[in-house]
Order: structure tokens, then sequence, then C-alpha cells
């Protein structure tokens, strides 16, 4: 019997072990992975750390689940060494061979290497667990390193909690690789009105305290603390993996073709391990969405089983909700093109506020605040290249949808940024 071997149950790697049984009916399939639960939803971890939903709403499938559709779920199962030209899997405890490999180990929070984020207290937000580790924390002082989606939710979620929460960012700016300063700039203040600190462009030193954390250095103040958020970032969780058994891009994922197949033969890979192209830049890289990582698990493990799809690309569609209110970014920043090359036009309505940024007269960048509805029609022109001044001079049709009225209300605005360039 042929044997497809899994290694993660994230979103990517449990999507992957249900497409290869929905393509081949006889196969084994051997779902790997060292957390001790079936699949739980990342994205809802700081609601559930602010007890805005129950444990229920964060697991999204059982055991009994995998059981059904004949998947051998192997929880708290640590694979310890891969041998690739023996399509060998090894564990403390066993080995396992195969005929197909779908890697799908997912990322890792960055620990930067300064005193003291070892100690008890110090935590991440990417697991169950850490999840777990934040709603038993006592105390009522907490430092979030690190101003990306994560660290924000994780600011709130402990805010919610009734703790005094303060935000630390080591750029000039929230959420730096989302908004540019304009937008930046309410959200810093939402978060500030709701009673969480937010200290820009200041460098953590070290955690102080004995066993545990006490407070937190930067190269400006001492912050109390009894509990450390650390959200600087993630990366690609390879320890399994080296470069002489399947080639890695530039970003330090690894590198797959549209069929989401590694360099070797019989080794597909997929999720926040793998790089792809960003649909609407056209840059190569690390794309740690959710819903990315569960198409490329769908395509992955279903070409392992004998299909031929072919994955289309990463959509990196981000929003981020402060305090019940939406942000939303999609494509280039203004503060990432330079010169003459960009125009940009932001302007508030009453329903929120949208900043455009366009390059050789075409859409390459969206943020939103407030309501997003109009944000799908707007990716789709990003997508398609359209030139905005053939837009504005068609004749006005039904079937624009809104992304077409919302350019017809910013008409005037538009024509003139694009009459100046």
């Amino acid at each position: 019997m042929k044997v497809i071997a899994v290694v993660g149950n994230g979103i990517a790697g449990s999507e992957a072990a249900e497409a290869a049984r929905r393509v081949d009916r006889d196969a084994r399939i051997v779902l790997l992975t060292k957390e001790p639960y079936p699949l739980y939803s990342a994205c809802v971890l700081a609601d559930y750390v602010a007890d805005r939903i129950p444990l229920e709403r964060v697991v999204l499938k059982r055991a009994a689940d995998f059981g059904r559709d004949r998947i051998d779920l192997l929880l708290s199962k640590q694979v310890v060494e891969w041998s690739a030209d023996a399509r060998m899997l090894r564990f403390e405890d066993g080995e396992l061979p195969y005929d197909r490999l779908v890697i799908a180990t997912g990322s890792r929070p960055v620990v930067p290497n300064l005193p003291g984020f070892n100690k008890e207290g110090v935590v991440a937000l990417k697991t169950l667990a850490d999840a777990e580790q934040l709603r038993a924390a006592r105390g009522g002082a907490a430092v979030v390193v690190g101003t990306g989606p994560v660290g924000i939710e994780a600011a709130i979620a402990l805010s919610r909690r009734g703790w005094k929460v303060t935000l630390v960012e080591l750029l000039d700016r929230v959420l730096p690789r989302l908004f540019d300063e304009p937008l930046a700039l309410i959200l810093k203040k939402r978060l500030e009105d709701h009673g969480i600190d937010v200290f820009l462009g200041e460098r953590v030193l070290e955690v102080q305290g004995d066993a545990r954390v006490e407070a937190v250095r930067t190269d400006r103040r001492i912050l109390t603390a009894e509990t450390v958020v650390l959200v600087i970032g993630m990366r690609p969780e390879l320890s399994l993996v080296d470069r002489k058994q399947v080639a890695f891009g530039d970003s330090g994922g690894v590198r797959v073709d549209r069929h989401m197949q590694t360099s070797r033969e019989g080794v597909w890979a997929c999720g926040d391990c793998t790089e792809s192209e960003d649909l609407v830049t056209g840059r190569i890289g690390l794309h740690m969405l959710w819903h990315n990582a569960r198409l490329q698990g769908r395509i992955a493990g279903a070409n392992a089983a004998g299909a031929h799809r072919q994955y289309p690309g990463s959509l990196n569609v981000t929003t981020v909700n402060i305090f019940d209110e939406t942000a939303a970014s999609v494509g280039f920043l203004a503060s990432e093109l330079t010169g003459n090359e960009m125009t940009v036009l932001h302007k508030k309505a009453p329903w929120g506020e949208l900043r455009l940024i366009l390059k050789d007269q075409c859409l390459v960048g969206v943020q939103a605040l407030g309501s997003t509805d109009r944000l799908g029609g707007l990716v789709t022109m990003m997508m398609q290249g359209r030139n905005l001044r053939k837009v504005l001079l068609k004749k006005p049709a039904v079937s624009e949808g809104p992304a077409g009225w919302i350019l017809r209300g910013l008409q005037r605005d538009l024509r003139r940024l694009m009459d100046a360039d």
C-alpha cells in the first residue's frame, strides 16, 4: 500500500492530508505532528485569550474527524530525522517509511539573542499552548514586543483581561509592514485611547528578573512586567530539513514550483515553511497567511496523491481588528516606492478612510480603515493591472461592482493625480 506522509498538522498539513485522501481512496495517509492537539485555528487565539470565544471555537477538527477520513493522526510525534534518500521519517519511538512526503511544518517565532528571553513569563502567541499560558498568567502588567498583527491582537487581548499593557516597537510606526504613517498614526491613537501605551523607535535590550520576568529594559526606559509577549516575527520551521535535501529560496523558505513540489522528487511542501509569489506585487517570499496555507495544502496533498494541480499564487490581504474597528492592507506601501514612480490618494469618508497607491496609473496598493467592503473589487483591479485612466473614461456600468463605484466617487481626485504625472 502506498504511504503518503504529511509532517505538520496546521491548516496546510491538515488540508494536504484531506486532499490526498480525496484523490487516492486507497493509500495510507499519515499525519504527524509534535503538537498534542488536533487542528485548531491560530487566527482566533487572541480572542480565546481575551475570553471572547470558548475553546470549542478554537478547535476546528478532533481526532475522530481524521479517523472518519481514514487519516492516521499521530499526535505528539516529533520527527527527529528525515532520511530523504531512504524515504524514511524517524522519531524517538519508531520510524515511518513513506512513498510520498508533504512538508507542512509551519513557522516558529523569532527569538532574539538577548539576555533574559528564556525566563519564565516570556511567551509568544503562536500555539494553543501559548494561549493557555497567557490565560493562566497572573499579574497586572505585560509588555508586548512587536506591533505586527499578532502583537496588536495580543496587546488587545491582555488589555481586555484587565492587564496594563505596553507595546514596544523598534520601527517608527505600528503595523509597519501593512500601513503607511497616516493610517498607522490613527491606529496608534486608537490603541492609546483604550489604555495601551505605545512606544515606537525603541529597542528592547533585556528581560530582567531572577527566574521569572520582572521588567523589560529598553534603550530609553525600564518597564515593569510580569509577562512578556514576544512577537517580532516568524521564520519557517525547517529544523527537520537542510539545503542538501531540498532547495531553499532567498527568504529562507522551501522553494517549490507551481505544483508545490520541491526540488526533490516525491516531496512537496506547503504553508508557512514555503516561498510563493505574491499575486499583486509579484514578489517571491514568505506569505504566511491562513488562506494561502490552506490552498497550498490542498494543492500539495492532491498532487502527492497523483493529481496535477497548480497553485495560482498568494493573495496577501491582511486584516486586523483593533477594538472592533477593521483595518486592511494589500499590495505595496507608499513608503516602499520612491521618487516620481508613484502617487497617493488618501480620502476620508463616512464609512472610514481609504489610501490608494498608484504606479504608472495602475493601482498597486490599498489600505483601508473602517468598512472593507470595497476591498475585494480593488484587489481584482490590482491583480488585473488595469489602467485607472481607462477605467474612469469608460461609461459607468453596473458590472463594475463596488470597486468601480468607489473609483467613480474618487474620480476628480484620481484624474488630478494622474494628470500631474
